[in-house]
């Protein structure tokens, strides 16, 4: 009871309407990237909060994806649309599952060592095959490991155009 509690406390927090209908290049920019910051944190907390026998209920993914729809609307409302797209390109081009692996390395380290690309939550080593839908997973057979190199630089770039879009 005590996680829901949490879980729902953090989203309650990131729907707050904050005032900003006049925002700067710079405050455009913070939303988006706390936009980001938040909501690959929810993600990981409530994954691991659901999480049974390794696998992710089917339901997860719907309220997941409520969650970015609520947050795309905010950032709408709040800073425009272009600020709405740029959180979801950061999204599509697998920055917040960086972000995602981020908090889980900041949370729960690893104690041997191995960065995000070849750990898995049953402490097997597995490449990263799950990101089919971003722009490189599109362009491969789905279920095809994609290296972490060409990942970083997915999202990099994917962040780059976003800052772009809100300059």
């Amino acid at each position: 009871m005590k996680k829901i509690l949490i879980f729902t406390m953090l989203v309650l927090l990131m729907a707050t309407n904050v005032r900003g209908q006049d925002t700067t290049r710079l405050k455009r920019i913070e939303y988006v990237i706390g936009s980001s910051l938040g909501f690959s944190l929810v993600d990981y907390v409530g994954h691991n909060l659901i999480r049974i026998d390794n696998t992710t209920p089917s339901w997860y993914r719907g309220v997941e994806a409520g969650i970015q729809i609520a947050i795309s609307y905010f950032l709408y409302k709040t800073c425009g649309l272009p600020s709405a797209i740029s959180f979801n390109l950061i999204w599509w081009t697998w920055g917040d599952d960086l972000g995602y692996y981020g908090w889980a390395t900041l949370i729960n380290p690893p104690s041997d060592g191995h960065h995000w690309e070849n750990r898995s939550w049953n402490g097997l080593q597995v490449p990263v095959t799950w990101a089919g839908w971003t722009p490189v997973g599109l362009l491969r057979p789905q279920q095809s490991p994609i290296a972490e190199s060409t990942l970083l630089a997915q999202a990099i770039i994917g962040l780059s155009v976003s800052i772009a879009i809100l300059w």
